[in-house]
């Protein structure tokens, strides 16, 4: 028998990054309580999320991964800067010009979740000179992300399929419609207790009925207060629908306040209980002899679920056990099967794990809900840590493939949260994440995970190239070439990614005539056979342009205008592949111009990988090939058009002839 390939290993190539920073609440008020320990005070305000969206390509360029890295102040150790210190430390591990040291991995073995992801990206971050003990967690967190989506393309699969594939028992069937919809809850921050309507939720997200609501308490006024709110917020949104309650208390009550808590909502609403799933962290952390450690957290919190006959939920608990456990799932998995693993001699009031893959990681966040659902029967949310649009798109992922595992088919499903989308003022993402969430407060996790499936920096960077090709922003290499009246300038950044490029040809007919050839964009492709299609998409010069070079397609939407003095068309893309520019045709006699084109584009990374290390021979291929042939092919196509119009077939079969054979060289050349 013939043995089959072993599975390629798949290199990890170039990384880069860029910032990005959103607004946060309302009516210049910011968001209050949001985070861990002081950060949960309702004196903390939080006026916007930053942090950074990073790329990370595989080393042959056919992949793409994105992710994002945006600590919280109260949640991570560390801050934005320090982050952005390590990222900055990784790119550099990961240039081109470390192309031999770069890891490599297995795609099966990343996306089982058995440990490799962890592995693998320790390994990364060490090698990039950063110290074991100051590994941001958020940092760690966005590589993650950005290799699991890699490993997943090598598959050919969006994510939660490839994950299903791997991370679930062997023989399940997987379709398109295994994920379907995954319920979110809402969010009410700390103070918000005056209006029936969460006030710092968007208009759209305001629309929306969720079915679970979390409630903010603690920190900022008595147990009798916090559990009046918690009253009154399931009267008036409670109505025909069935509405499920929960608190997040964030480690702020003694025994006692908690168990004030409990009974001042018993007795405003005797039925509150039968709606209020758990309350997350209802306990101060619990530390004896200055120590903590999770057996005296649950034992506290199960004497709470005791007496006050309320389960709970851990969050801040499980955050701490992965610290101290220096993040090892085999350690933390003995630690949780002493207190979970016996319901029948043990019980508990556990009602479910808090997972934040933000802080904890999505390998260590699949393996916990993996272990809570199989052995403890003890329900798994995924929670965000204010995300942006891209951490609650993978986070909303996580839970999906979590909640549909046929582990998880006996466990009690809780609605996950992601809900904080409401309160951004903007998103990283495009379209953005609350247009994938329905007015019942229902992601549609299939068109979520197709959405992101290749996505790249480029397709989400507002960033647009400068025309100027000697920009002194930028250090540039200029090559000129003159050949057959062909005049060439280009310009790259030491980036290799910033190109800008200006050439010219002499035309033996008249600018009217070039012009309408020119600008009739659906025929680009006769004369540039790299793009597969150009398409008009309205009547006001919007238009969809498709391209593949090497086996990478990229497509990209453009707004264009038609210019009559002199006569050309000018370009600038609204989305996908970074590029804009305008041709001109000057007049320099009745039957003659000037054509003249000027462009800027921003290189996709994925092409900076396949030519890594080798920016002049993509400024070579670029002028004295891909614009040289095809300029030079408008020219004969329509001189062999003009010549079919007036009669004369033989000239005019000759000059076809010729932009073919250019055509078939140029294809032979992006191969």
């Amino acid at each position: 028998k013939e043995k089959l390939d072993p599975a390629p290993r798949i290199q990890v190539g170039v990384m880069e990054f860029e910032s990005f920073s959103i607004t946060v609440g309302s009516y210049n008020a910011g968001i209050r309580g949001i985070g861990w320990g002081d950060s949960a005070r309702i004196e903390n305000e939080l006026k916007s999320r930053s942090g950074f969206i990073i790329s990370i390509a595989s080393g042959d360029g056919m992949a793409v991964g994105v992710g994002e890295v945006s600590p919280l102040n109260g949640l991570h150790k560390e801050s934005a800067e320090e982050a952005a210190h390590q990222l900055n430390a990784v790119k550099k591990f990961l240039s081109c010009d470390n192309s031999e040291k770069r890891p490599s991995f297995l795609a099966r073995e990343i996306l089982s979740m058995n440990g490799s992801l962890s592995r693998l990206v320790k390994s990364i971050l060490i090698s990039s000179g950063i110290d074991v003990s100051s590994l941001a967690a958020s940092v760690k967190s966005g590589v993650e992300t950005a290799i699991l989506s890699i490993a997943s393309q090598s598959q050919g699969s969006p994510l939660p399929q490839a994950l299903a594939a791997h991370y679930w028992p062997k023989g399940v069937p997987i379709s398109s419609s295994t994920f379907g919809l995954l319920p979110v809850n809402g969010l009410i921050t700390r103070g918000e207790y005056a209006t029936s309507s969460p006030a710092h939720f968007s208009a759209a997200a305001k629309e929306i009925s969720f079915t679970s609501l979390k409630i903010k308490v603690a920190g900022h006024c008595s147990p009798k207060d916090d559990a009046l709110s918690l009253v009154r917020w399931s009267e008036p949104l409670n109505g025909p629908r069935k509405l499920s309650l929960r608190a997040d208390a964030n480690r702020a009550w003694d025994l006692p306040s908690a168990l004030e808590f409990v009974e001042e909502a018993k007795n405003a609403n005797s039925s509150i209980l039968s709606i209020l799933e758990f309350v997350e962290e209802p306990l101060k952390k619990q530390a004896v002899g200055k120590k903590w450690s999770i057996i005296d957290q649950v034992i506290a919190l199960d004497n709470f679920w005791n007496i006050g006959e309320i389960h709970y939920a851990l969050d801040e608990s499980l955050a701490d056990l992965a610290k101290d456990c220096d993040y090892n799932f085999g350690n933390i998995a003995a630690d949780l099967r002493r207190l979970f693993g016996d319901r029948v001699n043990r019980p508990h009031g556990c009602a479910a794990f808090v997972l934040k893959p933000a802080l904890i990681g999505l390998e260590l966040s699949l393996q916990l809900a993996k272990l809570a659902h199989e052995e403890f029967q003890i329900s798994a949310v995924f929670s965000s840590s204010f995300d942006s649009g891209i951490g609650l798109a993978f986070t909303s992922i996580l839970a999906a493939v979590s909640d549909r595992a046929p582990f998880s088919s006996k466990v009690k499903k809780y609605a996950h949260g992601v809900g904080t989308f409401g309160m951004l003022g903007g998103d990283t993402l495009l379209p953005s994440f609350e247009s994938y969430v329905s007015k019942e407060g229902l992601v549609n996790v299939n068109s979520l995970s197709r959405a992101l499936y290749g996505l790249s920096l480029d397709e989400m960077s507002d960033r647009l190239p400068v025309l100027d090709p000697a920009s002194p922003k930028r250090e540039s290499t200029i090559s000129l070439n003159e050949s057959d009246d062909y005049l060439a300038k280009t310009s790259t950044s030491t980036s290799g990614r910033d190109i800008a490029v200006s050439v010219s040809l002499p035309l033996p007919f008249s600018d009217a005539i070039a012009s309408s050839r020119f600008t009739d964009l659906p025929q680009m492709s006769r004369w540039s056979p790299w793009l597969n299609s150009v398409t008009y998409l309205d009547s006001a010069g919007l238009t969809e342009w498709n391209l593949n070079v090497r086996g990478v397609k990229f497509s990209w939407r453009a707004r264009s205008e038609v210019l009559e003095n002199p006569k050309g068309i000018k370009w600038e893309s609204i989305s996908g592949l970074k590029n804009r520019g305008f041709v001109e045709f000057e007049p320099t006699s009745d039957d003659s111009c000037v054509m003249k084109l000027k462009m800027s584009i921003i290189m996709p990374y994925v092409l900076v990988s396949l030519f890594q290390g080798m920016p002049s021979v993509v400024q070579e291929f670029l002028q004295n090939k891909l614009l040289k042939w095809s300029l030079e092919m408008f020219r004969d196509a329509v001189k062999a058009d003009l010549a079919l119009e007036r009669g004369d077939i033989e000239l005019g079969d000759a000059l076809f002839g010729a932009v073919e054979g250019r055509a078939n060289a140029l294809e032979e050349a992006l191969k």
